[in-house]
């Protein structure tokens, strides 16, 4: 069921209880956890955390919570199965669920109240009516009813019109009952072939702390971070993401307004601005990220020569000498600072660079530090998922910490290992190019990273292969001379466990498609259930599938056979 009145249903109700929070384990999670934090500790709420990666750290945390808890509130996670099933739950415990993966659950969607859904009706889409879905009737005890009757008056010779009757009723309610089953799988079918996303949770979150006047900017600089986590993966379409980054502009605005003078000149500031499409260019050389961005390398396709000189030319025309491109974009010259996104404007359509602005949001406290949205996110997800000899729990509180304006090494350490995993990226984007390792399987390409290779470990992550995805794609498209390629999804497989033998595979929509709404993940189910392989889908995420490394060749045989 659906939450109407979230201050007095959600936020006052759990006031003074002992609650459970369940969060997964990535950015928008990590926002939404920081948000409902703060807002607990005014109410005096005592809460225990848990940091979950899939649905079977969800059940574990829930057993272990179960004794002493009755009201769990689940970010992210389990919004889509039915978690009165999944868990099975006594019937005096309580599930507040705001998860941003789509197709939410029906079953959670027409609870008697024990799962209760932060989210409107209208961010679920069309969802079917109950009648059509869930049926209450007495079908099948009338059918044993009448079979028990008919074998008490087998040894009778005469039978009423009544009992004549009986036979015609049945073969009728089966019928009636096969085309409701006929029209309910249509149903599900389509309300559930896409996997895609809702809006970041951390909006809700702030919109709960705003409505309870508990906003100010380090709150609303949370909420912009997961907003600009969805648009950095493509989670969101461009018009969603335009629409809430002016909505954040709003409130950024208030409460700019509501700040002094003296506060404005030393403290924090949030504000938006159009800023260039290059990763982390403020922390890094201007030539480093013009050729590791995922934008300036495939427009110039940097992992040619012929990209190569492309790009030394770019400079040369920007004025821009080699001594200053490669040292850090602070120590260039205050001159050529200022003018560099503007003549890279200039020469964006001479190098068909197309559009090299986006909208995003800024923070700046003090005199020095200014940090963009897609700064802290690259650097968050870094920490969270290119962290070695660190466990799950220590990286996402050091990634908590790197929200915090006083832990600015934290944060510069996540920056200096995301340019890491940003050249990774685009020297495997360039091996993969340069030894035709793309396939074509027919309906879909698919690439496949090797168990030897040096950064499997990395790849076997879910935004860094979801990153290397959409990198690939992007760069294969852009080389091919076959008109259609910008029509085709992509499939990515990397090792994820090289003890048990798994490999971890994932599936993006074409580049012609302007909704981020993915099929693959009904895809894998039906192709496992065609192979008959044994699969591992503990993912929130459909689109991400796992599966033993020795039954991938046939897995990807029965995806082809399937959507041909």
């Amino acid at each position: 069921m659906y939450v109407e009145d979230v201050k007095e249903e959600f936020y006052q109700f759990l006031s003074g209880k002992r609650i459970s929070i369940i969060v997964h384990y990535d950015i928008d999670s990590i926002c939404t956890c920081k948000i409902l934090q703060t807002l607990l500790q005014f109410s005096h709420t005592i809460y225990t955390l848990e940091v979950v990666a899939g649905l079977e750290h969800v059940r574990e945390a829930y057993l272990n919570h179960a004794p002493d808890c009755k009201y769990f509130v689940l970010i992210n996670c389990c919004g889509t199965v039915d978690i009165v099933e999944f868990l099975e739950p006594e019937e005096d415990v309580t599930f507040f669920v705001l998860d941003s993966h789509r197709p939410t659950d029906l079953c959670n969607i027409f609870s008697n109240g024990q799962v209760r859904l932060l989210s409107s009706p209208e961010e679920d889409g069309q969802v079917p009516e109950f009648a059509d879905v869930f049926r209450e009737d007495e079908d099948d005890s009338d059918e044993e009813g009448s079979d028990d009757d008919e074998n008490e008056q087998g040894t009778k010779r005469r039978r009423s019109n009544d009992d004549r009757a009986l036979p015609e009723e049945r073969i009728l309610r089966r019928r009636e009952r096969r085309k409701w089953e006929e029209n309910r799988n249509r149903i599900l079918f389509e309300y559930s072939q896409f996997t895609y996303y809702n809006k970041a949770s951390a909006l809700f979150m702030y919109n709960l702390a705003w409505k309870l006047n508990r906003d100010d900017k380090d709150l609303l600089w949370l909420a912009i971070v997961a907003l600009s986590e969805q648009m950095t993966f493509a989670k969101i379409e461009n018009t969603t993401y335009v629409l809430e980054a002016g909505s954040l502009q709003a409130h950024a605005t208030r409460l700019q307004n509501r700040s002094n003078d003296a506060e404005v000149k030393t403290s924090l500031k949030v504000y938006i601005e159009r800023d260039l499409r290059l990763v982390l260019y403020r922390h890094w050389t201007v030539e480093a990220s013009l050729k590791y961005s995922m934008h300036t390398a495939c427009k110039l396709r940097l992992w040619s020569q012929r990209g190569d000189k492309k790009l030394q030319q770019l400079l040369a025309d920007m004025g821009l000498p080699l001594v200053q491109s490669r040292q850090t974009y602070r120590s260039m010259e205050l001159q050529l600072r200022k003018e560099f996104q503007g003549k890279l404007q200039e020469l964006a359509e001479k190098y068909e660079l197309g559009d090299v602005l986006l909208t995003t949001f800024a923070l700046q406290y003090g005199y020095g530090h200014k940090f963009l949205a897609t700064d802290i996110v690259y650097a968050m997800n870094s920490i969270l998922e290119c962290t070695t000899n660190k466990s799950r729990k220590e990286c996402f509180n050091l990634a908590l910490q790197c929200l915090s304006r006083n832990k600015n090494e934290i944060l510069y350490q996540g920056i200096e290992r995301a340019k890491q995993v940003t050249q990774i990226l685009f020297k495997t984007v360039q091996s993969a190019l340069e030894m035709r390792q793309v396939v074509s399987a027919g309906p879909f390409f698919y690439y496949i990273i090797q168990d030897g290779c040096v950064d499997w470990q990395m790849f076997s992550q879910q935004h860094v292969l979801l990153l290397l995805a959409q990198f690939i794609l992007r760069a294969y498209v852009s080389g091919s001379k076959n008109k259609k390629a910008s029509a085709m999804p992509l499939l990515v497989s990397a090792p994820c466990d090289l003890i048990s033998g798994d490999c971890m595979i994932v599936g993006i929509p074409p580049l012609c498609e302007n909704s981020p709404k993915n099929f693959f993940g009904k895809a894998f189910e039906q192709a496992a259930d065609r192979t008959g392989c044994e699969t591992y889908c503990d993912y929130f995420d459909t689109s991400y599938f796992r599966l033993p490394t020795k039954h991938r060749t046939r897995f990807i045989d029965a995806l082809t056979a399937l959507l041909s």
